[in-house]
């Protein structure tokens, strides 16, 4: 009776273990299956966003200022021609119903910010750079 006895308590501590090590091979699965979907996500989400900005270009094929080429919006046209030429990079603030605003920076150092009103087509320039403040104000 005692060898039965033993034999049962080493098969349910057997049994115990064995379940525990498949329950944490299974989370193990669950956390991998996750991170897949949530960097499935993210890729999605990224090139979905890269869709949505196309790039204009010259006639040659290549893009005349950064800033005019990385986004296609309203009010681009007027911003090059208000700033100084020069290799902008277009970086979006914000862009929500109400306005956008973007900054214009070369070599990592900022010189425009624009603000585009979007309800009353008001474009406002800041020449961040030079210290010049309100360069442009106007309904376009």
């Amino acid at each position: 009776m005692k060898k039965i006895l033993q034999m049962s308590s080493i098969l349910f501590v057997l049994l115990v273990a064995s379940a525990c090590q498949a329950d944490t091979e299974q989370e193990a699965d669950n956390n991998a299956d996750e991170s897949q979907q949530a960097a499935e996500e993210h890729e999605s989400d990224t090139a979905g966003e890269a869709s949505e900005e196309p790039e204009e270009e010259s006639e040659d094929g290549t893009s005349d200022n950064e800033a005019e080429a990385s986004y296609d919006y309203k009010e681009q046209k007027v911003i090059a021609e208000q700033i100084a030429e020069g290799d902008y990079d277009a970086v979006v603030e914000t862009d929500n119903k109400e306005s956008r605003v973007m900054i214009y920076e070369m070599d990592g150092e900022k010189y425009y910010k624009t603000i585009f009103v979007k309800h009353d087509s008001r474009l406002k320039i800041i020449d961040i750079h030079n210290n010049d403040g309100l360069i442009y104000n106007e309904i376009i």
